[in-house]
């Protein structure tokens, strides 16, 4: 009843608009009081959920992300994804979700992710005569593709929260990554095809364009096999992986493509340490209402709850989805990771899952969450960038939400969908 209250709380002073790292402590301190526990717990949680090797990994991916954006490794992937299937009918759009994959494997951040393709993409997109609106909508599948195909944010945070091996975490995104590229990429064929977007006449495909393509933008492309291979084969952790990504980025953008300078290191330095400072204060704080959560019983709360409803264990997949679908439509997928893992795998284990099937279903169903107002951040990039109210966009990204609904079904029945690649590694 105690976290019904608190949660309650948080929401109301949160809807007023305080910030959300504000909300959890004012949130956390209520708790303290209510429960009767000494408020010193908020600093200790605070400095313990930061307190954590892996979450080093999280600044080298954004600074990755910022130094892509700005020095033209974007603009490469985005060329060399059109040489391949830019002569299909509707081929930017799917250029937009190809290189949404590609630039998955490079940053790990998905507003990185978002911004980076639509920039590029929403201007090239309406020289073609795409609307606006469908176009803000498929770029904003970057966002969720970048969650999903490693290196990962969320699957840091995820990895840090429930002890899973991030490696084994990596791996298992590949295949949902891939499943849900490869259909919104059909999806987006058939669109374009019956409702006739793009350029009245595709130009012809050619190998030598793609030839050309690949040269240049080579040093783009094995960056992911640089970032993820590194890992897979135990050269460097996860973290100095990051580290790895951002000197060789640096590299390739200043001394390479020449399309970046020193003089404007201190700006990337200085966006990418905001953009880190907002995520890592808000893990913090969202670790405190963790620790809370936990004293209180609630996961154990939560496991007999939904026990109690069924013993059969598709029928509480299908609740728990529903939940975490909700859940995504309000909170942020750091902070969920955070206060609702700890409840999961009291849940998980009752249900006899593997750790990485459950990690998987939670990253993707929080992952929607991006394409979902009132939090959809990766929405709100893209509406920006292509200057079309927030609405509509989402209107518009409702048979996007449908088949990454889809893939999640299949996930959910098809444990192996997720399992297979890390078993093939172990």
């Amino acid at each position: 009843m105690l976290m019904l209250w608190v949660v309650i709380f948080f929401l109301i002073i949160t809807i007023l608009g305080m910030p959300l790292y504000f909300s959890f402590g004012i949130a956390a301190a209520f708790a303290c009081l209510a429960a009767d526990l000494p408020l010193q717990i908020i600093a200790q949680r605070l400095m313990i959920g930061m307190d954590s090797f892996s979450l080093l990994a999280i600044p080298g991916f954004v600074l990755v992300g910022e130094v892509m954006c700005q020095g033209g490794i974007s603009k490469r992937a985005v060329d060399f994804s059109n040489s391949l299937i830019g002569h299909f009918k509707g081929g930017l759009s799917m250029v937009a979700v190809l290189t949404g994959m590609v630039m998955g494997g490079i940053s790990g951040s998905a507003v990185a992710d978002t911004a980076a393709v639509a920039t590029v993409l929403v201007p090239a997109m309406e020289k073609e005569n795409y609307p606006k609106v469908f176009s803000s909508a498929v770029v904003g599948t970057a966002g969720p593709l970048g969650n999903i195909i490693p290196p990962s944010i969320p699957m840091i945070v995820y990895s840090m929260t429930a002890g899973l091996s991030l490696l084994d975490l990596f791996l298992a995104g590949y295949i949902p990554g891939m499943m849900i590229g490869f259909s919104l990429m059909g999806l987006c064929y058939f669109v374009c095809k019956r409702k006739g977007y793009g350029p009245s006449a595709a130009y012809a495909f050619a190998w030598k364009n793609v030839a050309f393509a690949f040269k240049r933008s080579i040093l783009a492309i094995i960056t992911p096999l640089i970032i993820v291979g590194g890992i897979v084969s135990g050269v460097f952790t996860p973290t100095e992986s990051a580290m790895i990504g951002v000197v060789y980025s640096l590299v390739v953008a200043i001394y390479v493509y020449k399309e970046m300078s020193w003089k404007q290191m201190p700006k990337v330095l200085l966006d990418s340490a905001k953009t880190t400072s907002k995520l890592v204060i808000i893990i913090a704080a969202a670790s405190v209402f963790s620790y809370i959560s936990i004293n209180e019983g609630i996961p154990d709360l939560f496991r007999d709850f939904m026990l109690g409803i069924s013993q059969n264990k598709y029928v509480i997949l299908i609740i728990l989805n529903i939940v975490l679908l909700l859940t995504g439509l309000v909170i942020d997928i750091l902070v969920a990771t955070v206060i609702i893992v700890p409840v999961l795998i009291p849940l998980g284990h009752s249900l006899g899952l593997d750790p990485l099937h459950i990690a998987m279903i939670f990253i993707l169903n929080m992952s929607i969450g991006l394409l979902t107002p009132p939090v959809g951040y990766c929405l709100f990039v893209s509406s920006t960038i292509a200057d079309v109210p927030m609405e509509k966009t989402a209107l518009s990204a409702v048979p996007i939400i449908l088949t990454m609904l889809g893939i999640l079904f299949l996930l959910n029945i098809f444990p192996q969908i997720s399992l297979f690649v890390p078993s093939l590694v172990q």
